[in-house]
């Protein structure tokens, strides 16, 4: 068999080629097939980039082949490399099924959940509520793990997640819920807030980087002011707030954030329509304990936010 192959022999058992392969390297050398960058690899895992770097080179050593090729485009497989993706991503689909089956039937409370959602909701609405879910089950430990980025909930990179939008995420179980309603914000001294509405060509706007572009707000903004005038970008809300309110521009914010700002006023303009809030959650995982507790007080927390996330008082 040629050096280069990363096929065992028929009847050969594959640890005893490679008694020393550490496995753990296969999800470094996953993540950058899938990336094609160490950057975004990186981000991905939580680590920074020289450990995917060397996770990577170390695995080729081991396996005594080349894995990928360095272009101008990035980091690419060769053809040993993409046979050992195929062959890595069953093992990991059966590493995390396996992990999940184990979790589903974890009966203890006293343990860590992991929940995703965006900064502003984590900051504004989840962790204001703590209190509560400290008092009904003082051994759990919530870990918010609150980034724009979208983590994989299918491959445990949190247990449940509370994002923006309806998802399309295939194989999680996923409930709307609440309707967020957004509108037009400007700090309380600047033109706009002294003429009380937008002027969605001569206003200077705030608006998410294009890491985000496909974000509701940002879609809808780009339908009714296509032409509108942007100074500024961030991929973090609680950083368009605070650009509104230092008087930088005009900013299509969530009314719950912004509407008990003291330094922001709501502008008249074109209606958004209202967003989505959605909860999502491997269905191994709903049903456990400490995950089901975790879900029913997100649901309490909604409920008693309900008023300020839709904009309408009762």
């Amino acid at each position: 068999m040629p050096k280069g192959s990363v096929n065992a022999q028929p009847g050969a058992d594959p640890a005893q080629g490679r008694a020393g392969l550490d496995w753990g390297h296969l999800r470094f050398f996953l993540e950058l097939a899938r990336k094609g960058s160490l950057t975004a690899a990186a981000r991905r895992l939580g680590v920074d980039r020289n450990t995917v770097a060397r996770r990577v080179a170390t695995l080729e050593d081991e396996l005594g082949v080349a894995l990928f090729e360095r272009g101008p485009q990035g980091w690419s497989c060769t053809s040993d490399g993409r046979e050992l993706v195929e062959l890595a991503s069953r093992v990991e689909t059966d590493v995390l099924a396996l992990a999940r089956h184990a979790d589903g039937r974890d009966r203890a409370l006293e343990a860590t959940v992991r929940l995703t959602t965006a900064t502003h909701l984590a900051a504004h609405l989840l962790a204001p509520a703590l209190p509560e879910l400290r008092a009904r089950h003082p051994g759990l430990v919530l870990e918010i793990a609150a980034d724009a980025r979208t983590f994989d909930l299918s491959r445990r990179e949190a247990d449940l997640a509370v994002r923006m939008g309806r998802p399309r995420d295939a194989g999680l179980v996923t409930r709307k819920l609440s309707d967020v309603a957004y509108g037009f914000y400007a700090a309380v001294d600047s033109p706009p807030a002294r003429r009380g509405a937008v002027d969605l060509v001569g206003d200077a706007f705030l608006g998410l980087d294009g890491s985000l572009a496909g974000a509701p707000q940002e879609r809808w903004l780009t339908r009714v002011a296509p032409e509108r005038r942007v100074v500024f970008r961030s991929n973090s809300t609680a950083s368009l707030v605070a650009g509104a309110r230092a008087g930088v521009g005009v900013a299509v914010l969530p009314r719950f954030l912004a509407d008990r700002d003291p330094g922001l006023v709501r502008l008249d303009g074109p209606r958004s329509p209202d967003h989505e809030l959605w909860l999502l959650v491997h269905g191994e995982l709903r049903r456990t304990p400490r995950v089901a507790a975790v879900i029913a007080w997100v649901d309490a927390t909604i409920a008693r936010a309900r008023a300020l996330l839709t904009g309408v008082r009762s």
